[in-house]
C-alpha cells in the first residue's frame, strides 16, 4: 500500500504492480459507477468513509495513470456524472487519454451549470483543436 501522501500517479503504480493494470481499470470502473469499492482506497491515495462522489473522481483520476480494456467508457461515463467534481476530473481525463470520441460530450459541458466544469470543458477543447 502506498503512503498517504503519495501522489495519485505513484499510489495508481502501486496498485498496478500488485493488482495488474486491467485490474485496475475494471476497478476505477467500479468506483465510477458507485459500486462498493473491491480494495482500499488507499491504493488511490485515498481514505476509506469518503464521500460517494470523492470515490468516484477518483475512480476517474485513476485512469489517468492506469488505462485499459474499458476505460474510454468509463470517461465517457463519468462525463454525464451528476457531480460536477466527477465531471471535470472526466474532462481531464479525456483530453489526456485521447478519448477524442468525447469530443461532443465535452463540448455540451461548456453550459454546465459548475463554473469548474465549464473551465474544464474549454481547456480541453482548445487542446484537443492544437
Amino acid at each position: 500500500m502506498p503512503p498517504p501522501s503519495a501522489h495519485p500517479r505513484d499510489a495508481v503504480a502501486a496498485a498496478v504492480r500488485a493488482l495488474g493494470e486491467q485490474e485496475v481499470v475494471a476497478w476505477c470502473g467500479t468506483l465510477v459507477r458507485g459500486e462498493p469499492s473491491r480494495h482500499p482506497l488507499g491504493w488511490l491515495g485515498g481514505t476509506e468513509g469518503w464521500p460517494a462522489h470523492w470515490a468516484r473522481e477518483w475512480g476517474v483520476r485513476g485512469l489517468r495513470y492506469a488505462w485499459g480494456a474499458g476505460a474510454d467508457a468509463t470517461v465517457r461515463s463519468a462525463l454525464r456524472d451528476e457531480h460536477p467534481r466527477v465531471r471535470a476530473m472526466a474532462v481531464a481525463v479525456a483530453v489526456a487519454r485521447g478519448v477524442d470520441d468525447a469530443v461532443p460530450l465535452v463540448e455540451a459541458l461548456r453550459d454546465d451549470a459548475a463554473p469548474r466544469v465549464r473551465a474544464a470543458a474549454e481547456r480541453a477543447l482548445r487542446r484537443w483543436a492544437s
